[in-house]
């Protein structure tokens, strides 16, 4: 029963992560200048999975270069502040597929998109679609001054059935920063940082590197720390345009803590910070060979240490 009631806790959080606060810092930060090589990255998409008897975890992570006029088209408009300007010829977009299917509830799926600027990067919009649990549709605009919102979620169950842009209870929001208070070059967002962990050249100069990262309403210091090389066995399919090939071996990978502290903001309380479901000791582990992100970990609220490991790998 314990171990039962353990994996329901697990589901549950998926489904809705929590958020609760710690206090500010407003301490002066240095951050590094990120110069990142997309090059250094060899995946167009990753697959993490977490199965049990009572639930599936599926994680899929693509990222696709696209021209700038598509992505400039694919931003929202914001009615305040300077948009960051897209990345020309060519920007990203990373894509993140989340399913929880669980004996104990309907299906939750989620997609979280995020366009941003390859060389160090700059967030520039994003879109989160939730549906099965607390539907929502938010787009976001990222600009000097803040991150505006536009948040669409169903008034009551008969619109749950409806498209999302069919949803009438919307609100408009606008999360204020000062970057040059903060200290703050340069601002990017959560799911960048799975890129971020194979485009720097971490594991050959073992530096740290810190940067600023906004959450769902509030900007973070995030620390890449090294933590050594670690034995780890990996067990993944590798696909290419010509051959399909599982990968059992043992692997030294690097282990990149992430270090998290909340910068100062105009919020009531202080948003609990997350990474993939991840809230504390996260850490990204890489194959230094192939640059891989092969396991992700850390602890979930009410249910504890976990660890989702690669699946499977779409290379370019």
């Amino acid at each position: 029963m314990r171990i039962r009631k353990k994996l329901l806790l697990f589901v549950l959080f998926f489904m809705a992560i929590p958020l609760t606060g710690f206090p500010n810092s407003t301490r002066a930060q240095s951050y590094s200048k990120i110069n990142l090589d997309p090059k250094r990255v060899p995946w167009l998409q990753l697959s993490y999975r977490v199965k049990n008897f009572s639930a599936e975890v599926s994680v899929q992570v693509q990222l696709e270069s696209l021209p700038a006029e598509e992505v400039k088209a694919a931003l929202i408009k914001s009615p305040q502040g300077i948009p960051i300007k897209v990345w020309r010829p060519e920007s990203n977009r990373i894509t993140v597929h989340k399913i929880v299917d669980s004996i104990f509830e309907k299906p939750v799926k989620t997609v979280n998109h995020v366009w941003f600027n390859p060389k160090d990067a700059t967030a520039l919009g994003r879109l989160r679609l939730r549906r099965g649990h607390d539907d929502f549709k938010k787009v976001y605009r990222f600009t000097e001054q803040g991150v505006f919102r536009h948040r669409r979620k169903p008034k009551d169950r008969q619109e749950i059935l409806k498209q999302p842009e069919k949803w009438t209870n919307v609100k408009d929001t606008f999360y204020t920063y000062n970057l040059d208070q903060l200290g703050c070059p340069k601002v990017t967002e959560r799911l960048v940082l799975i890129y971020i962990a194979s485009a720097a050249e971490i594991s050959k100069n073992m530096q740290p590197l810190s940067f600023c990262v906004f959450g769902k309403r509030q900007l973070f210091r995030v620390r890449f720390k090294p933590e050594g090389f670690h034995s780890l066995k990996a067990d993944f399919i590798e696909k290419t345009q010509l051959s399909e090939i599982r990968r059992r071996r043992e692997v030294e990978a690097l282990k990149i803590a992430l270090e998290i502290q909340p910068l100062a903001s105009d919020l009531k309380e202080v948003e609990d910070f997350s990474f993939l479901g991840f809230h504390e000791d996260i850490a990204i582990f890489i194959d230094p060979v192939s640059d891989l992100p092969i396991q992700i970990s850390g602890e979930i609220p009410m249910v504890g240490k976990m660890t989702i490991k690669l699946h499977e790998v779409q290379l370019k």
